[in-house]
């Protein structure tokens, strides 16, 4: 569960008519900037709209950039309490994202899901630089602000390698007969290893997923700080 601190934003969900006299779901948002003073976000989709972000991502380092394609669809539904199970007395807004890495001929090499909030998505384009939720999912994978996203090489001495990461990622993307212990003992062992790092549901929720040559897959090494 996260705590949240500072500002208190608004997220509602409003019904507008449209021009044939029917009724339409739309997620609104209209909240002052934490960053800079005098500016106000504020977006609107109808529920169901996709936003789409299509980039070349070399993860594997070849020099044959991987295509990455991620889709966040506005929804709007109950917050569950994934420790207690207790659900919240009213919907929210969100952003379902589903991100998947595939080669040119179609192998997926990773994938990813999360939700996030729509009171979460204003920090998350302030501190990436994004002028719209449409900006930040066009240019995922390509941020370069106060916090990137993107991939890159990286010493295996400076990675932060967590099992429990991996363990976590290996359910959560269905690759089987690979062990967490096997993987930690590889990536450990080479000189350098290729990372792709983004946030997820909020801004404090890091992602690194790194490249497992034997698996030709890549996984999440570190979740968080």
């Amino acid at each position: 569960m996260k705590n949240y601190v500072g500002a208190i934003f608004l997220a509602t969900v409003v019904t507008l008519p449209e021009a044939m006299g029917q009724e339409r779901d739309v997620c609104e948002y209209r909240a002052a900037s934490e960053a800079e003073e005098g500016r106000t976000w504020s977006w609107t989709f109808p529920v169901g709209t996709k936003l789409r972000g299509d980039n070349p991502l070399d993860i594997d380092g070849d020099g044959k950039p991987e295509l990455m394609k991620v889709i966040a669809e506005v929804q709007r539904d109950y917050a569950v309490n994934t420790v207690t199970g207790q659900r919240s007395d009213k919907t929210h807004c969100w952003f379902r994202t589903h991100l998947e890495v595939t080669t040119r001929d179609g192998r997926v090499v990773y994938k990813d899901e999360w939700s996030t909030k729509y009171e979460d998505m204003a920090v998350l384009l302030e501190t990436h630089g994004a002028t719209s939720p449409d900006d930040y999912f066009a240019r995922f994978g390509r941020h370069k602000a106060y916090f990137s996203s993107g991939v890159e090489s990286l010493s295996s001495k400076e990675a932060e390698i967590r099992p429990e990461a991996i363990k976590w990622s290996l359910a959560a993307q269905g690759i089987k007969g690979a062990k967490p212990e096997q993987i930690l003992a590889e990536l450990s062992s080479l000189k350098t290893i290729r990372i792709f790092t983004y946030r997820a549901e909020w801004r404090e929720d890091i992602r690194i997923a790194a490249y497992v040559p034997s698996i030709r897959r890549a996984v999440v090494i570190q979740v968080g700080y």
